[in-house]
């Protein structure tokens, strides 16, 4: 009796090491689980921030030779700002500031090649000579084109809701005076068609009942003859106009308006109208066969806009058009077509997206941007509180 409880008691006691042994092996593989597990963790989480999170590398800051604190303007890739007495010009691509002193002027505008000032009765663009002054006429406003620039102007003789536009090339020689008895300018600017550069003018007429605007284009090449005009555009101002390869698009404060582009460099009768009421379009790319424009909801004052509109028309006869639209994390600074994407800078990030939607970069810039602009293919340029920038993506 004694020699089988003897040899029970040895089986209980090995029993109970075999269970020691197997219960230190199990918690030594738990453990290596553990710490191989944490390790994929961790690896996951990391990868997540990469693909979705925010990033403070991607965007290569440099330096920009302009002054902050005032108010920019873009065009043709070129800044133009007013201090209290010059008016500075900084090209984005070439990274060259000139300015040009003009301590008594009501009003500018500046282009790839000139710039030109008015004030009064008195114009003059820059290094083309000394200041002229229009006989009996008062500017009211200014643009500048490539080989070109515009004067509105009015005169206390003629009819007092007459306006004139005279065209005058590069050496301040007069090439054309327009006349606009039907409406009041609501919007003038150039644009270019290959090597021929277009004069294009919307007017507006409010009549008893309802208003009317009508664009003319002139061709400032065959000494300002008008080219074409639009049948009346009812209750709507057109406060812009793009040209691409295809298409005409006339950007009105209800629609935009696609013309064809014909082979004699007219233009064809309307083909398409796509509504974007309470939107203003602030960028345009086109396409191989479609035509796309950036949108931001016009803001009501003291408001702030986080929302970007991605309008895509077609080019061809087969019409069609679609809108995206995103939902962004803080108030928009400046939102762009690059590269064949959508990007947005807000007041903390920079966001960046596919034509279909697709989140392709959500990045911290090292200096939060108080104004943004596009220049080029691939550059933008921030004014921030720490001073102006040129920015790529890399």
């Amino acid at each position: 009796m004694s020699d089988r409880g003897d040899r029970i008691r040895e089986y209980l006691r090995e029993s109970a090491d075999r269970k020691l042994t197997i219960g230190r092996m199990t918690v030594s593989r738990l453990a290596i689980f553990g710490a191989g597990a944490g390790i994929v963790v961790i690896a996951i989480v990391a990868l997540g921030l990469l693909l979705f999170g925010k990033r403070t590398t991607g965007l290569k800051f440099s330096r920009a030779d302009v002054v902050t604190g005032y108010s920019y303007r873009m065009k043709d890739d070129r800044i133009t700002y007013r201090t209290e007495d010059r008016i500075y010009t900084y090209d984005c691509a070439k990274n060259v500031s000139t300015y040009f002193a003009a301590p008594r002027i009501q009003g500018y505008d500046s282009s790839s090649t000139m710039t030109v000032v008015y004030a009064g009765s008195q114009f003059q663009i820059q290094g083309a000579g000394e200041a002229l002054t229009l006989t009996n006429g008062t500017i009211l406003d200014v643009r500048a084109g490539r080989n070109y620039a515009a004067l509105l102007y009015k005169t206390p003789g003629a009819d007092r809701n007459e306006r004139f536009i005279l065209i005058i090339d590069k050496n301040m020689h007069s090439v054309a005076t327009l006349s606009f008895k039907d409406g009041d300018v609501v919007a003038f600017d150039f644009v270019s068609a290959g090597s021929t550069e277009l004069l294009w003018v919307s007017t507006m007429d409010v009549g008893q009942f309802t208003e009317e605007c009508i664009v003319r284009i002139y061709d400032c090449g065959r000494s300002g003859a008008m080219i074409h005009y639009t049948s009346p555009f009812y209750n709507q101002a057109i406060y812009d106009l793009y040209l691409s390869d295809r298409c005409m698009f006339l950007i009105g404060t209800h629609s935009i308006i696609r013309y064809d582009r014909e082979d004699d460099g007219g233009f064809s009768a309307e083909r398409d109208r796509v509504r974007v009421y309470g939107s203003t379009i602030v960028d345009f790319a086109a396409g191989a066969e479609t035509a796309y424009f950036i949108a931001l909801p016009v803001a009501a004052e003291g408001e702030e806009n986080s929302l970007v509109r991605l309008i895509t028309i077609s080019e061809t006869d087969d019409l069609w058009s679609n809108v995206m639209q995103k939902y962004m994390p803080s108030p928009i600074v400046g939102a762009f077509l690059h590269g064949g994407s959508i990007c947005v800078f807000t007041r903390e990030n920079f966001l960046q997206y596919s034509y279909a939607g697709k989140k392709l970069n959500d990045l911290e810039p090292a200096h939060a941007p108080v104004a943004a602009f596009r220049y080029g293919e691939d550059g933008f340029f921030l004014v921030t509180e720490q001073g102006a920038y040129r920015v790529t993506l890399g």
